[in-house]
């Protein structure tokens, strides 16, 4: 079934990803162009219109930095999702591209499950009945996805992106526990982090917080306070 007509333009020279991103995309429902040409990647965005563009980090030409910057000056292009992928897994590659305008990093090997649930996540704007759950009120919590501000009693907390996704995927269902596992690849894209960084995550979100808003199910994962 189609999803809703959503178009995803993907961006790289590596013929392997390309189909692999291509069929798994398409099983979904989704609308896929490539392009195969860094150089070309804003005028098939212009023509396309994609909902999201999917861009290789490293590419000849205009490399995945690059693409986002030219797509963020594009006043037709500014709702347009954009997430780089790359096989590098390190804090600059990261933060540049997310200084350059993407919504999203994942790290290669791109496993195709999870892919999809975090695309899905970055296009939940275009789902009608997704749309209210944008912004989520909460106990005094005041969290808009769309531009990564939260709120508490009205004061802004300013939160890194890990602790701000794990925050707004534990509200996304109060009463429901997430796992170590889920949490695992829903926010890092991996099937199994250490516990530490887990737990290291929660504490300081509970040092922002304050007591009483995240609820520890010793050997299972955590859930919000209802």
């Amino acid at each position: 079934m189609e999803k809703l007509g959503l178009k995803i333009l993907i961006i790289d020279t590596n013929e392997e990803i390309i189909q692999m991103l291509k069929q798994t995309l398409e099983s979904e429902g989704y609308s896929i162009l490539v392009c195969k040409n860094s150089a070309n990647a804003l005028q098939m965005a212009m023509e396309f219109l994609p909902h999201l563009i999917l861009t290789e980090l490293k590419l000849q030409g205009l490399d995945g930095i690059e693409i986002c910057l030219e797509v963020r000056g594009q006043k037709e292009l500014e709702n347009t999702r954009i997430v780089v992928y790359s096989e590098i897994n390190d804090d600059n590659s990261q933060v540049a591209a997310f200084n350059a305008g993407a919504d999203g990093f994942i790290v290669k090997p791109i496993k195709p499950r999870v892919l999809l649930i975090r695309l899905s996540a970055y296009l939940r704007k275009y789902a009608p009945s997704q749309q209210e759950h944008e912004k989520i009120k909460y106990r005094g919590l005041r969290i808009d996805r769309e531009r990564y501000l939260i709120y508490k009693d009205e004061q802004e907390l300013i939160l890194p992106r890990k602790e701000f996704e794990l925050l707004s995927l534990l509200s996304s269902s109060p009463q429901k526990v997430f796992t170590r596992q889920e949490i695992s690849k829903l926010i890092w894209g991996y099937e199994v982090i250490t516990n530490r960084t887990i737990d290291v995550h929660i504490r300081k979100l509970r040092e922002k917080l304050g007591k009483g808003y995240i609820k520890t199910f010793k050997g299972v994962g955590y859930c919000l306070e209802v």
